[in-house]
């Protein structure tokens, strides 16, 4: 089975917050709270034998592996966010087994809100719980000195 990261940069303008001072912020599209994985944790994460048997370290790296989308998940999750609030979500595959570093993980500084998604129509056209993880994104177009650009660079290694 093949897994997804989606997201979307959307002008910050549509979002009410207005906490980011960057023209767009990037929208990370994660599972929240899947009960079982979509692929056994040995095949999903290098070295799974090598984790921790046992603590809050170890949930925390299950949790985050299992933000990952299905196919069938990215392809809800486009046709209700077109259909909701006319965004676009890009989608980038999973290099299975992820390393432990390579997992997705939400910095409080670097998030600046969430979307959640729900809708009060019934039936709930998405077959999992998805959240937005909301941050700023600098487009590297618009970055004008040297110092800029090396202080963005700083920015993205530190995520």
């Amino acid at each position: 089975m093949k897994l997804y990261h989606a997201f979307s940069l959307i002008d910050s303008s549509r979002l009410l917050s207005g906490q980011n001072p960057e023209t767009f912020v990037k929208v990370d599209w994660v599972c929240y709270l899947r009960d079982e994985p979509l692929v056994p944790y040995d095949q999903l994460i290098e070295k799974f034998q090598d984790l921790p048997q046992t603590g809050k370290e170890k949930l925390w790296i299950l949790r985050r592996a299992n933000y990952f989308l299905s196919g069938q998940e990215v392809e809800e999750l486009k046709l209700y966010l077109e259909k909701q609030y006319s965004f676009s979500v890009e989608v980038e595959e999973a290099k299975l087994p992820l390393k432990v570093e390579q997992i997705p993980t939400f910095n409080e500084k670097d998030v600046t809100g969430t979307i959640i998604l729900r809708d009060r129509d019934e039936p709930f056209p998405l077959s999992i719980g998805i959240i937005g993880m909301i941050s700023g994104y600098r487009d590297l177009v618009n970055i004008k000195t040297v110092g800029e650009l090396l202080g963005e660079i700083d920015q993205r290694n530190k995520r």
